[in-house]
């Protein structure tokens, strides 16, 4: 990603998120972002060229941005619709490929008659840095001069690597949810570790199927106004 080696080069702010919203089904939608303070973006030029967005559309991603935000960056942001765990899981492992920070992503869902049942697991892996977001062959054409190992990184910017560099996956699951975070941002959790470390995402949530529960209210508001019905004109026959 040469806007991400670019951002890093001038020792600039970047925010990287992933993410998803989960439904009942177990789909719902894949989300992340790239944000960047106002030297990054002067280095970046036009963000959105820089992320080739087109191809992002052709793929089935949504694009938004790029918009300047109220923490003061400048965001694109996509998003992908999903319709089941299936597809969940193969629009997850597009966030950052296989040697990305956003590891073994999988999202579950079972369902009976009252309840849905949803888990999710992976990690958020920056134990190496950030190397798997720009290929080998990209940083030989542009010289290797901009270190995304965590050495170099640590080398290049100092004491201020975790303010200046931030990765952070976000979840919201439907119903009462349990999770190895406390973070919340925007109603969702958040996983946020550290450069340098890696962070197990688990969560697990349980939601009522509010159509059963309504199918199965009127037909007992039937069933009883029914045997109310043939209670009284029974009893007027009487």
């Amino acid at each position: 990603m040469l806007v991400l080696v670019l951002a890093l080069a001038t020792g600039c702010q970047v925010r990287i998120t992933g993410g998803i919203d989960v439904d009942d089904a177990g789909g719902g939608t894949v989300r992340a972002g790239l944000g960047l303070d106002a030297d990054a973006l002067e280095t970046v030029g036009d963000l959105g060229s820089a992320l080739r967005v087109d191809d992002l559309r052709q793929a089935g991603w949504s694009v938004d941005g790029p918009r300047k935000e109220g923490d003061g960056l400048t965001w694109v942001r996509v998003t992908k619709r999903v319709s089941d765990s299936e597809e969940a899981a193969t629009a997850l492992a597009q966030l950052s490929g296989p040697e990305g920070p956003f590891r073994d992503l999988r999202i579950e869902s079972s369902r009976d008659l009252l309840h849905t049942r949803t888990s999710l697991s992976g990690a958020v892996d920056l134990s190496g840095g950030l190397n798997g977001l720009a290929d080998a062959d990209l940083l030989a054409r542009i010289g290797g001069t901009v270190p995304l190992d965590l050495e170099g990184l640590r080398t290049e910017l100092g004491a201020d690597l975790d303010k200046l560099v931030q990765v952070s996956f976000e979840a919201r699951l439907p119903g009462s949810v349990h999770a190895n975070t406390e973070q919340r941002a925007e109603g969702r959790l958040v996983w946020r570790p550290p450069m340098g470390e890696r962070l197990a995402i688990a969560a697990s949530s349980q939601g009522l199927n509010l159509r059963t529960v309504v199918i199965v209210a009127i037909v007992l508001v039937v069933a009883v106004g029914g045997g109310i019905t043939w209670f009284v004109v029974r009893r007027r026959r009487r």
